[in-house]
C-alpha cells in the first residue's frame, strides 16, 4: 500500500514537472522565434552582405521557418501537455531553433552555445530520452549542413566531416553528464515520494491513534460523569439520612427527658411510700391517724 501511494505521488510530482517545463518551453519557443527575426534583421545582412543593409532571405527563413519550428510544439503544449510526444517534439523544435539561429548568424561559433544551453534546459524534463532526440537532431543538422552548406553552420566555405564529428562529440560529452543528472533527479524524486508516502502513512496512523485516544477519553469522561452523578445522588441520600438521624436524635432526647421525668416521679413516689410506711410503723396501735394521713389513706 505504501509503495502504491509512493508511486502515485511520484507520478503526480513528475507530471507537474513535465507540464511546468512544457510551459517554459512554450514561452521560450516564441521568444526564440522573435529573436531569430531580430538577428536576421540586425545581424545577417551585415554578416552575409558586408556593407549593405538590405533585407536578406534569412529574414524570410527566420520568419517562416522559425514559425514552423515553433508551431507544432506549441500546439502540443496547448492541446496535449505533459505527454511524451509533446516533450520529444519540443526537443526537435528547440534544436531546429538552435540550427536556425546558427544559420541566420552566419555560422558564428558563439551561437553554437545555444545548442548546449538548449540541452541543459531540456534536462529539466529529467527524461534522458529527450536528450537523445535533441542530440540526434542537432547532429544530423550539423552533418547535413556541414556537407551541403558549411557556410551556414560553421561560417566557412568548406568543412570536413570531422568537424561535424567534433561538434557531435561535445554534444555527446554534455549528454553524458546531463543523463546522469536526469537519472539522479528521478532517483531523488522517487526518494522524496517515498518519504512523503511514509509521512502520510505515519500521519494517518497518528490521526487514528488520536481519534482512538479521544474516543477513550470521551468514554472515560462519560464514566466519570456517571460516577459523579452517582456520588451526588449518594450524597443527597446521606444528607437525607443525616436529617432523619438528627430528627431521630431529637425525638430520642425528648423521650429521654420524658423518661427521666417519669423516673424522677417514680423515685419521689417511692420516697413518699417509704415515708408513709415509716409513719405506719412508728404509730402506736390504736392511735388514730392524723387527719391528713387519713385522707391520704
Amino acid at each position: 500500500m505504501n509503495g502504491q501511494r509512493a508511486e502515485t505521488i511520484f507520478r503526480t510530482d513528475y507530471d507537474n514537472i513535465i507540464r511546468r517545463t512544457d510551459r517554459m518551453f512554450g514561452g521560450l519557443l516564441i521568444a526564440q522565434w522573435i529573436g531569430a527575426i531580430v538577428v536576421a534583421l540586425v545581424w545577417s545582412p551585415r554578416t552575409w552582405i558586408a556593407q549593405y543593409w538590405s533585407i536578406h532571405q534569412h529574414l524570410l527563413a527566420a520568419t517562416v521557418l522559425g514559425g514552423l519550428f515553433a508551431a507544432y510544439p506549441l500546439y502540443l503544449i496547448i492541446r496535449h501537455p505533459g505527454t511524451r510526444l509533446t516533450r520529444h517534439m519540443i526537443a526537435v523544435g528547440q534544436m531546429l531553433q538552435s540550427a536556425l539561429l546558427v544559420h541566420v548568424s552566419g555560422g558564428r561559433i558563439e551561437t553554437h552555445f545555444h545548442v548546449f544551453g538548449s540541452l541543459a534546459m531540456l534536462a529539466f524534463y529529467r527524461d534522458w530520452t529527450v536528450l537523445l532526440t535533441a542530440s540526434a537532431v542537432v547532429c544530423m543538422d550539423h552533418l547535413a549542413l556541414g556537407f551541403w552548406f558549411p557556410l551556414s553552420v560553421y561560417g566557412v566555405q568548406a568543412a570536413t566531416v570531422w568537424r561535424s564529428i567534433e561538434h557531435a562529440f561535445w554534444v555527446v560529452f554534455e549528454d553524458v553528464f546531463l543523463i546522469m543528472s536526469c537519472r539522479k533527479g528521478i532517483q531523488e524524486l522517487r526518494a522524496i515520494s517515498d518519504r512523503e508516502a511514509q509521512l502520510e502513512e505515519a500521519t494517518t496512523a497518528l490521526q487514528d491513534a488520536n481519534r482512538s485516544l479521544e474516543g477513550r477519553v470521551e468514554e472515560r469522561t462519560q464514566d466519570l460523569d456517571k460516577a459523579n452523578h452517582a456520588l451526588e445522588a449518594h450524597a443527597k441520600d446521606l444528607e437525607r439520612l443525616a436529617a432523619d438521624l438528627s430528627k431521630s436524635n431529637q425525638e430520642l432526647e425528648l423521650l429521654n427527658k420524658f423518661m427521666m421525668g417519669r423516673e424522677t416521679r417514680i423515685v419521689e413516689l417511692k420516697e413518699e411510700i417509704k415515708a408513709l410506711q415509716n409513719q405506719l410503723e412508728a404509730r402506736q396501735p390504736g392511735t388514730p391517724l392524723p387527719l391528713s394521713d387519713r385522707r391520704t389513706s
